[in-house]
């Protein structure tokens, strides 16, 4: 079973559009001093350029956000984020809570709280309700009560 983020779509489309933007801001704000004479910002094909690789780079990372996803396994779960896999056994899971991630994300996301009372941020899960919004907490809380009912049924299976 793989679960995602309730604002994952949304993250994917606009992230070649922001890049883009700061692509278009960046030719911009270049400058190629070389004559005197001339305009000292970029030619028209530079900033072309510099637009299209800034949006290439945003595209690539729609691509890379629309991979992430919560795989719930038979051995624990795994978090496929961005650039990282963060695997958890089910044997180290005491359980499971909404709240904000630890360190600069912002949002709400399903935590996995462990055995030993460290927790563990589920990013893929994270959604940000910038605007507030019910229905993307609703949908996280959905997801933790998904999760712990697949960990009572591996205990379950394992006991």
């Amino acid at each position: 079973m793989c679960i995602t983020s309730p604002e994952r779509r949304w993250r994917a489309v606009t992230s070649p559009l922001i890049a883009g933007v700061i692509g278009w801001t960046l030719s911009d704000s270049l400058q190629l001093a070389v004559r005197r004479a001339t305009s000292p910002g970029l030619p028209l094909a530079a900033r072309i350029t510099v637009v299209c690789v800034a949006v290439v780079i945003g595209l690539s990372l729609a691509v890379r956000i629309m991979r992430t996803r919560l795989a719930v396994t038979d051995h624990g779960l795994a978090d496929r984020r961005i650039f990282r896999v963060v695997r958890i056994p089910w044997g180290e899971i005491a359980g499971f809570e909404i709240s904000r991630p630890q360190a600069l994300w912002g949002g709400f996301c399903v935590i996995a709280v462990l055995r030993d009372g460290a927790t563990v941020d589920l990013m893929s899960t994270r959604a940000y309700s910038r605007i507030p919004s019910a229905r993307h907490l609703d949908e996280l809380y959905r997801i933790s009560w998904t999760l712990e009912q697949a960990a009572s049924r591996r205990t379950e299976q394992a006991g």
